[in-house]
């Protein structure tokens, strides 16, 4: 019996001894991108094979961005113009729209997101290799091919001066002219035509650049014209101080009539110089600039209802109907980031609402999560100012959907917490629950939505 005893404390101890050195063994993979040591606050891991990493190396170290969907539990990834969908506990991904199976998952660790690395820089055109002894990752960008120059769809057959005011551009196929903008030193205008060349007949004399002077003329003193890049043209008129002009479009035929900036007629599409005069006061009503932001869209589909359609449809749905609203009011005029199905970048459409000087900005969403019993309307907000707004918002989104009440509430999402006007980000309803997605594909609810929003929007502002 003592002997039983003394073999079973023996081998207690070695298998103890011998687990603490293999937890003692265990390396955390160090990664490498382009030869660079990448840093993590949380260190990589290995699971199942597969290295697995926080959030924060995809956005420190390797320059993508991602967009965290707390309730959904669902992180998007984008490089460039691409865009990886992942949902915990999901070994299916969306890849710019599309499904795609993968061999793990991503996970949440002590409250941490952990995405399969080899997964996400392999879809992001990475190539990948594994120092097995180094316990390293190394990752290479592919180098990029330079791209071939668009084929022109228009050619400047004849750039010609009438002697008096007027220049003339002949072209042959499709032109389309870049907005005219000035340049000084010498005062110049410039016009460049994008998939434009010139025909067989100019580029035979044309070397850097082909100019005329105009001699004892009060508006120009030359004009000139060349290839400035591969497939585009551009047309330069040095000019005198204070000229303008006006620019017409014929078949064929595209012509610039120079004038003192004073005579030209107000077009606000041209960079005129209009005399400096004293600020009026306004006379008529306040008009107030909203930003309508559809959500998703393009490459980046955002949540998949049971009804087998795409959160982007939805979100694009009832923006288009809110714009028309907006478009019937006299103190209201609306601004979409996008109009069509088109994939806009987050930055860019704060940087629209910031150039734009927006009042007020409302992105539409609808939301998913993985239990098919959610269901619920959200307002969401993040900087303290935008909180009053969302309040107002909430309570009439909820008129619109006639979902479940699932309360105001405080996220950091990108457009919400950089822009710098009031912001909210509507949450319709869950796409993943039978009776919300069903109700918010509805034209009725949409209306409903759309004009709920229009009115809420009054309510904020104080118009009647």
């Amino acid at each position: 019996m003592k002997r039983f005893v003394s073999m079973l404390l023996f081998l207690s101890v070695f298998f103890t001894m011998f687990a603490s050195v293999g937890h003692a063994a265990e390396v955390v993979p160090k990664l490498y991108l382009n030869g660079q040591l990448l840093k993590s606050d949380v260190n990589p891991q290995i699971v199942n094979d597969y290295t697995m990493v926080p959030l924060a190396v995809l956005s420190d170290g390797m320059g993508y961005t991602y967009e965290w969907e707390h309730e959904a539990k669902r992180v998007t990834v984008f490089s460039g113009e691409s865009s990886i969908v992942l949902s915990i506990n999901d070994k299916t991904a969306i890849v710019n729209g599309e499904p795609v199976a993968m061999e793990t998952m991503a996970q949440l660790v002590s409250n941490r997101t952990m995405v399969p690395l080899s997964f996400i820089g392999t879809q992001f055109g990475l190539d990948f290799e594994w120092k097995h002894l180094e316990k390293e990752v190394h990752m290479y960008e592919k180098p990029k091919e330079p791209e071939a120059p668009a084929e022109p769809t228009g050619w400047i057959k004849q750039v010609s001066f009438d002697g008096v005011s007027g220049l003339t551009i002949g072209y042959e196929g499709t032109l389309k002219a870049d907005k005219p903008f000035y340049l000084e030193n010498p005062r110049r205008i410039v016009i460049d035509f994008p998939n434009t060349a010139y025909t067989e007949e100019i580029m035979s004399q044309l070397v850097g650049e082909i100019k005329t002077a105009v001699e004892q003329n009060p508006l120009l003193a030359s004009y000139r014209y060349s290839l400035f890049e591969p497939t585009k043209a551009r047309v330069v008129i040095d000019v005198s101080e204070g000229i303008g002009f006006v620019m017409t479009e014929n078949v064929g035929e595209l012509r610039l009539d120079l004038m003192p900036a004073e005579e030209v007629p107000v077009d606000p599409g041209e960079p005129q110089e209009p005399p400096v005069t004293e600020p009026e006061t306004p006379t008529g009503p306040e008009v107030y600039d909203i930003v309508i932001d559809a959500g998703h869209g393009g490459k980046d589909p955002g949540a998949y209802s049971v009804q087998k359609r795409y959160e982007k449809e939805f979100n694009l749905s009832v923006a288009l109907k809110i714009k028309a609203l907006l478009d019937k009011e006299t103190q209201l005029k609306g601004h979409l980031t996008r109009s069509d199905d088109t994939f806009i970048e987050l930055i860019d459409r704060v940087k629209f609402a910031e150039n734009l000087k927006a009042d007020l900005f409302v992105s539409i969403h609808a939301n998913a999560i993985d239990k098919s019993s959610v269901t619920g309307t959200e307002t969401y907000y993040s900087r303290a100012a935008s909180k009053p707004f969302a309040d107002v918002m909430h309570k009439h989104l909820l008129v619109g959907t006639g979902l479940k009440d699932r309360k105001v509430k405080q996220a950091n999402y990108k457009v919400i917490k950089e822009t710098t006007m009031p912001a909210v980000l509507l949450e319709a309803g869950y796409l993943t629950n039978q009776t919300d997605s069903k109700a918010l594909f509805s034209d009725a609810v949409q209306n409903r939505i759309a004009s709920e929003v229009v009115k809420g929007i009054k309510e904020y502002l104080e118009i009647k």
